[in-house]
């Protein structure tokens, strides 16, 4: 009888060790796999793990890559030590405000501000000229939101042009150039680009822009500057930064590191805005 449970045992045993093993070869290619099907993914796009490290939960953190191009996108995981289980998302640290990780990648420095440069709410858009959304947008802020908080609010606008509206990125050209020449130049561009969008087209963009900038600019250094491309580096280096913040669309915002994707009504941004200037009002 002792024989017979004692060989039992060691079977249980056994069994159990083989099904360690097996959890610990589960590795990349048992992850993509699963992954693959979860996400319904076609077997033929690329999906890499890549970025994988200690986790401080215990097991691996990394990141799965799918696709590739501009379409290419990334996902957080964490897998425990034998591979068999795995959650996807990161690591998040809540004695950090998510909210200034997101501001601690946007790049604040040589901006024009609309409003004080102290103001206790800063709003920054990523935006497109030839989006009729980002038209509305432009009407909601500028009529509605800026009104509603002179003094309270600092807003800028940064440059998101979508690669399918051909006149977009030539129009953000044309506006850093005259900025470099008259800030004031360059946001009666941002007003009229929105005001009369549908007169712009990919043909007359150039010299719309110099119509909309009116007195104070040099037509022969403009030129310079937008035949050359001069700022196109500028513009592409605002759109590679929205993208790290997970904004693909136009237009978004940012406001104070919280992020608004659409154009949303007035009642959205004053919320966010209420709730920050309270929060810091309790902070004192």
């Amino acid at each position: 009888m002792s024989f017979r449970l004692l060989s039992l045992t060691l079977g249980a045993m056994a069994l159990a060790f083989s099904a360690t093993i097996a959890s610990a070869e589960l590795g990349n290619e048992e992850l993509v796999k699963y992954y693959k099907k979860k996400a319904q993914l076609s077997p033929t796009v690329v999906v890499e793990v890549t970025n994988v490290s200690e986790s401080p939960l215990g097991g691996e953190q990394g990141l799965l890559t799918i696709g590739s191009g501009a379409r290419k996108s990334k996902v957080e995981f964490l897998r425990s030590a034998d591979g068999r289980y795995v959650v996807f998302g990161g690591v998040e640290d809540i004695t950090v405000n998510p909210a200034a990780k997101v501001m601690a990648k946007i790049n604040l420095e040589d901006l024009e501000w609309k409003g004080p440069d102290d103001a206790p709410v800063t709003i920054i858009e990523y935006s497109d000229f030839q989006c009729p959304f980002c038209a509305k947008g432009y009407k909601i802020i500028e009529e509605e939101v800026l009104p509603a908080y002179e003094g309270k609010v600092r807003f800028t606008y940064k440059h998101l042009p979508l690669g399918f509206h051909k006149w977009a990125e030539p129009a953000s050209v044309a506006m850093e150039c005259a900025r470099r020449q008259d800030p004031a130049a360059a946001w009666r561009i941002y007003d009229e680009m929105f005001a009369q969008q549908r007169a712009v087209n990919e043909a007359n963009v150039k010299e719309k822009s110099i119509e909309f900038a009116g007195e104070g600019i040099d037509a022969e250094k403009f030129n310079t500057c937008y035949d050359n491309n001069e700022t196109l580096e500028l513009v592409r280096a605002q759109t590679a930064e929205a993208r790290s913040l997970g904004i693909t669309g136009t237009p978004s915002f940012v406001v104070n590191g919280q992020i608004v994707k659409g154009a949303q009504p007035a009642a959205k941004f004053k919320a966010i805005i209420d709730g920050e200037l309270a929060d810091l009002a309790s902070a004192k």
